[in-house]
């Protein structure tokens, strides 16, 4: 267990034990998942389910919520951090700057999602810069609230760690597909991944409304060229405009252009 294993059983036992130990790890790592609500309750009930105990309480007593206007900025490459934020409301890029300023966006942030916690486990600076993509509401949690939560519960360190870096894999296939995907598929991936990320009603009303310039650096490609295969794809109808903002119209087909 000290290894870290997540339960065992002894011999000898039965089919009906083992299938009841396995239900029983399902059941929690799925209530840890599902509870996690796009708001601060969500970090409760992760640090209640995990331990037992409400200790919410302490963590966010009389945290302010910061209120981002559309382009301000969170935070910048290079600054040291002291606070952990949670997107409460709105949307959040995070990008870097190349030699030649031509930007990257390396990750999307949605309401639920966690801000600044690479740089405050590493114990480093920001390795990207943060922006608003709208107008967005953030809880602001002081390093030393977050760093007093990680020594006093070692369950919630391996929990929220995981929860943090889920992401991780899916940010190296982004970059690669970058490096070497066609303008088709640049463009279409950038489309989807807005999609999964901002429409998790899975309203049929959801629009993807961003500027070109801003979805074309998620996508890695220039804005003409954005703007012209926006325009390929319109007439092959996958999507449709209207007042600048998107629609995907055939999404099975769109993510043919994946493959």
């Amino acid at each position: 267990m000290e290894l870290g294993a997540d339960d065992y059983i002894t011999k000898p036992f039965s089919g009906t034990e083992l299938l009841n130990a396995v239900d029983g790890r399902l059941k929690k790592i799925d209530a840890l998942m599902h509870d996690l609500s796009p708001d601060l309750n969500g970090l409760a009930n992760l640090i209640h389910t995990s331990t037992g105990k409400d200790v919410m309480q302490l963590f966010t007593s009389g945290r302010n919520i910061n209120k981002f206007k559309k382009k301000q900025i969170v935070y910048t490459e290079g600054n040291h951090p002291n606070r952990l934020y949670y997107v409460i409301k709105g949307k959040v890029k995070a990008y870097k700057i190349n030699e030649d300023g031509k930007e990257l966006v390396t990750e999307l942030f949605s309401p639920g999602d966690f801000l600044g916690h690479i740089a405050l486990l590493e114990g480093n600076v920001y390795n990207d810069t943060t922006e608003a993509l709208e107008e967005t509401d953030l809880a602001v949690i002081p390093k030393e609230d977050f760093d007093e939560l990680l020594n006093n519960n070692p369950e919630i360190v391996k929990k929220f760690i995981q929860l943090l870096a889920k992401n991780i894999s899916a940010k190296e296939n982004q970059l690669l597909g970058m490096a070497y995907s066609s303008l088709r598929r640049k463009v279409a991936d950038a489309l989807l991944r807005m999609q999964e990320k901002y429409g998790q009603e899975k309203t049929k009303d959801f629009v993807i409304d961003i500027s070109r310039d801003s979805l074309a650096t998620i996508a890695g490609t220039a804005t003409e060229s954005l703007i012209r295969t926006l325009g390929d794809f319109r007439t092959e109808k996958l999507i449709d405009m209207q007042n600048g903002c998107i629609k995907i119209m055939n999404e099975n087909k769109l993510r043919t252009l994946l493959n």
